[in-house]
């Protein structure tokens, strides 16, 4: 014990002479390599950026993508500020894969660069900074000179996708109104401005279901399910004023969207009262696979998170392509709220609807996955399993789920359910060894291995 109570005494020691110079020459004998003193002195421009981005949209949340990581300029320091300020600003690393540059500065509104030093950073980062830098989307908000006499700069979109300002009218209901274009292809994504109006707390807690159907039909053919301001309707101001709300966004129509014209109705759902009323507002766009697209912003991540659940039912070739892309939009949505919202999403219309697509449920199952709310992912996926009954993977998924939650007999079952349905899968045989392992089914664990080393 006193070995011990020694040991994390004289840790502790070193750990303060390393950030504190306070201690004798001997420190660099126990600790050559350490005496990375915190720095008191140099004036740092971190709450000053944290405050000129609040200032500047001070009703929503905001994240800003930082592009050097010094010791001094990273994501991490400006999050701590931006976490003082009641969390109304997350910093976020983007630009770390080739790949993905375009869309990174396509998903965020603020972006911070530095001249000189750059930093531990990837290869790719030069090229995030050649995207904001010479976009014309975007422009210098407010730079600051350092003390090693390089500059920061503070980039902002020029034209925001979310604007949020009082109005003088007083609105009992929230209302909207769609600006669309006049016609459009199916398959390619579609400009959409949402505006909405209504009262500060409606508009936060407001989740609407939003159904693109052809006229004088009630199928649905593509959906834009959304909070108000894309989650972004920052929670920490009161205010008793109407507000309006601007979305700049696009929506997806399926590839196998059938030519006509098509108008939208929205459901407008109070997520802390339960109050629930029908939105009609008066908008048609013509689907013609002959008309010229319209250029398009991205995608809003609720629609991005299903168009990913719908490549769920291919199984393992999809999943790293999966894995990626989520990995990608939660840089842009730090508390991952994109997740929930399309979970209550896929909830009510599961419920709301007799004979629902396959799609949902899995946009359920994948959301719940995610935010690894084990005992929704399971029952989003025994619908999957109802819905997709056919489908191998549907029951592999149930297996893997359940295995996370330890049942390994249930998992069990719902992967035999699987090998009857595709026995030549080498990735279901290597489930049933899992299962069978975790039952000390030894010697039946062996035999469904080899199984799997005959198949890959």
């Amino acid at each position: 014990m006193p070995i011990r109570a020694g040991t994390v005494g004289l840790a502790t020691l070193l750990m303060i002479f390393n950030l504190f110079p306070v201690a004798g020459t001997w420190i660099e004998v126990l600790s050559p390599y350490g005496q990375h003193y915190a720095d008191f002195k140099t004036s740092l421009p971190h709450r000053q950026v944290i405050a000129e981005i609040i200032q500047t949209a001070p009703y929503l949340r905001s994240t800003v993508g930082v592009l050097p990581s010094t010791a001094q300029i990273n994501q991490h320091n400006i999050n701590y500020y931006g976490a003082l300020q009641h969390f109304q600003v997350y910093a976020r690393q983007v630009g770390t894969r080739e790949k993905q540059v375009k869309q990174d500065a396509r998903s965020l509104d603020w972006f911070i660069t530095k001249t000189g030093d750059q930093g531990s950073i990837s290869d790719a980062q030069s090229l995030m900074v050649k995207e904001v830098e010479a976009s014309p989307d975007f422009q210098i908000q407010k730079s600051w000179r350092l003390a090693d006499k390089s500059s920061l700069q503070l980039y902002h979109r020029r034209l925001p996708p979310i604007k949020v300002k009082p109005i003088s009218a007083k609105v009992d209901k929230v209302q909207l109104q769609v600006t669309v274009p006049k016609s459009s292809p199916p398959g390619v994504p579609i400009p959409v401005t949402y505006q909405w109006r209504g009262n500060l707390q409606q508009l936060r807690s407001g989740l609407v279901l939003l159904n693109w159907h052809q006229i004088n039909t009630d199928q649905i053919s593509w959906l834009n399910d959304r909070t108000i301001g894309m989650g972004n309707l920052y929670s920490g101001i009161a205010s008793s004023n109407s507000f309006q709300v601007t979305e700049t966004s696009a929506m997806l129509p399926p590839k196998n969207t059938l030519p006509g014209v098509y108008t939208v109705t929205a459901t407008y759902i109070n997520q802390k009262t339960g109050e629930s009323y029908l939105l009609s507002p008066p908008a048609t766009i013509e689907i013609n696979p002959r008309s010229t697209p319209s250029p398009a912003p991205e995608l809003d991540l609720i629609t991005q998170l299903q168009v990913l659940a719908a490549t769920l039912p291919q199984g393992t070739p999809a999943l790293e392509h999966i894995f990626a892309e989520v990995a990608r939009i939660n840089q842009y949505d730090p508390t991952q709220d994109y997740l929930q919202q399309a979970a209550l999403a896929m909830q009510y219309r599961l419920k709301m609807t007799s004979k629902p697509p396959a799609t949902w449920a899995y946009t359920l199952a994948l959301a719940t996955a995610l935010k690894r709310d084990v005992n929704k992912a399971i029952a989003a996926l025994e619908q999957v399993t109802q819905l997709d009954a056919r489908n191998p993977y549907a029951y592999a998924y149930l297996a893997f789920v359940r295995l996370y939650k330890f049942q390994p007999h249930l998992a069990e079952i719902a992967v035999e359910k699987a090998i009857d349905l595709n026995p030549n899968l080498p990735e279901l045989h290597a489930l049933h060894s899992i299962t069978a392992l975790m039952q000390a089914k030894i010697f039946p664990a062996w035999d469904y291995f080899q199984q799997y080393r005959r198949l890959i």
